[in-house]
């Protein structure tokens, strides 16, 4: 498809002129500049008003996609966020500078006739919140000093222009406010990139590649707002547009909670959906190819199923995995109910990365959330072997994506079971804490808990209270170690060691209960001998030789 573009710098009087407007589709995320964004933009316009106005100031691009068959209406693909608080400010410009027919010309299109209603320049049809009614009502808005009181609770649309209300009030009180927007109007310029086409879809496809390879001053599209964006395409082809609306706000309302099940350490659920839906996908085609991005795999790869799939296909699988995942956010936080399940969920959980649970999550998927005993066992094997490889990402990320093939072909699932025994007991971090953890259950009388809470045995606060015993060992050789680690039920406490033992008298751990008779009197020797017992739990369990 050939990328025809248009690209021309303008000024704000020659991009907000004329009868172009302006139209924020639907897919694009809710508006979301601050205060602190529109403080730099007015700072900036300032700097380079005082500083040398006729050199002017250089705003940034922005995409805009052109269906010919509707010349006046552009569909900001990039840059919604500047254009809207461009707008908001030349709102509250035009309120300090009432003759001024250009600025109220930038925010009103005038009927071709006497009699015909105006149209607001810039439009914005976002769903997923009330952005529409917040722009018109800000627009509208009867700008004085109580109007401009805004509490916390105002959108975010008046918060802005309330902003530059105020900062403008007293701007004027010391400037020539018609010569700063004689400046603003002939001087700012934009760099608009303009695709076209007489199909709405083509010239939207065209902006959106032209997009990917660009960076924005403003807030970037997410991989997840491109591939809403095809997925409102895919709607919009089987003239589904009011039921993709009703099911995407589902789907997203679903994600943000997603956070109340599992921590992705990722700003966008959306695109850890996506990622594990990359995951179920390999797997139904039998891709053992490298890994590759996100939007490179869902707008690239031949068989995308943005390619090939309806849009409520794909949100129904979407779903599924949503499923999913709030199964497994249940199971690591309900021991009771799902019992030693709990503990395998929570070490996967627990691991250094994601691939793991991906994994799952695809295992999920494809067989349902029931807690089997195969489930228990295939989780237990995914500890094993994920724990075993350790460190080695390469060795899991390929062996993630073999076994996803497997699973959603119903194939025997058979792990590649060499621990490397002598990486086993130098893990840190996450690594450590999950070995920690493991050796805990793997105590047969020992429950699953939740919550649970990591502490040490000693901390360095500890150290002169201990006995001849520990004379000739340094702190640092044994603070990160398996039997210095102490994983409890109840909330971590900073205190010495002799108030921390009347404290876990009132845990209800099997483990707890066991060693605290020996804390009494912690001496160096039932350290070693503790440091001893997990890791002979751990040798048998991943079957290496515990040479210590």
């Amino acid at each position: 498809m050939a990328l025809s573009l248009e690209a021309k710098q303008q000024t704000i009087l020659e991009m907000f002129s004329g009868t172009n407007q302006y139209i924020i589709p639907e897919y694009q995320r809710a508006y979301s500049w601050g205060e602190a964004e529109c403080k730099e933009l007015f700072e900036d316009l300032k700097n380079a008003y005082y500083s040398n106005p006729e050199d002017g100031y250089f705003l940034g691009n922005v995409v805009i996609a052109l269906n010919l068959k509707a010349k006046d209406k552009l569909e900001v693909i990039d840059g919604q966020q500047r254009l809207t608080t461009l707008t908001l400010l030349m709102k509250v410009l035009s309120e300090f500078d009432k003759d001024s027919i250009h600025l109220q010309e930038a925010i009103e299109i005038k009927g071709a006739r006497k009699g015909d209603k105006a149209k607001q320049r810039l439009e914005t049809n976002v769903f997923i919140k009330q952005d529409s009614q917040f722009l018109k009502e800000a627009l509208y808005l009867n700008l004085t000093d109580k109007n401009c009181k805004v509490s916390k609770k105002e959108n975010q649309f008046k918060k802005n222009i309330c902003f530059f209300y105020n900062e403008i009030k007293k701007f004027s009180e010391k400037e020539d406010i018609e010569e700063f927007i004689d400046f603003f109007l002939y001087e700012v310029t934009l760099l608009p990139i303009q695709t076209e086409d007489s199909n709405a879809d083509k010239a939207r496809e065209k902006a959106l590649k032209i997009f990917e390879t660009m960076n924005d001053r403003g807030l970037s599209l997410s991989d997840s707002d491109i591939f809403k964006a095809k997925l409102y395409s895919n709607a919009l082809n089987n003239l589904k547009h009011d039921d993709f609306i009703e099911k995407w706000n589902e789907f997203d309302e679903n994600c943000r909670d997603i956070v109340n099940h599992i921590d992705f350490k990722q700003k966008n659920p959306i695109d850890e959906v996506f990622r594990t839906y990359t995951y179920i996908l390999r797997g139904e085609r039998g891709n053992k190819s490298n890994e590759i991005s996100l939007r490179a795999f869902f707008l690239q790869d031949k068989n995308s199923p943005f390619k090939e799939m309806k849009y409520d296909e794909i949100l129904i699988d979407l779903s599924k995995i949503i499923d999913a995942i709030q199964f497994f956010g249940d199971v690591t936080r309900k021991p009771k109910e799902y019992q030693s399940l709990t503990k395998w969920f929570q070490l996967i959980n627990l691991y250094t990365n994601k691939y793991p649970l991906n994994i799952l999550l695809v295992y999920l998927y494809k067989n349902g959330l029931t807690p089997t005993k195969d489930l228990e066992i295939f989780t237990r094997d995914l500890v094993k072997f994920a724990y075993g490889t350790g460190t080695s990402i390469d060795k899991v990320k390929k062996s993630m994506f073999d076994l996803s093939i497997k699973i959603m072909h119903g194939k025997e699932l058979q792990f590649d079971m060499n621990p490397d025994d002598e990486q086993l007991y130098s893990y840190s971090g996450s690594l450590r804490k999950g070995l920690s953890l493991l050796a805990l259950y793997l105590n047969p009388k020992q429950d699953s808990i939740e919550p649970f809470y990591f502490d040490k045995i000693i901390n360095s606060r500890d150290v002169e209270g201990l006995d001849s015993s520990w004379n000739d060992n340094e702190f640092d050789d044994y603070k990160e170690k398996i039997g210095n680690i102490l994983i409890i039920d109840l909330p971590k406490k900073n205190s010495k060691l002799n108030k921390k033992i009347d404290y876990l008298k009132n845990s209800s751990m099997d483990e707890i209960k066991q060693l605290l008779p020996n804390l009494q009197n912690w001496t160096y020797e039932k350290y070693e001998e503790r440091e001893k017992m997990l890791k002979t739990r751990l040798a048998t369990f991943f079957e290496v030789t515990n040479e210590n």
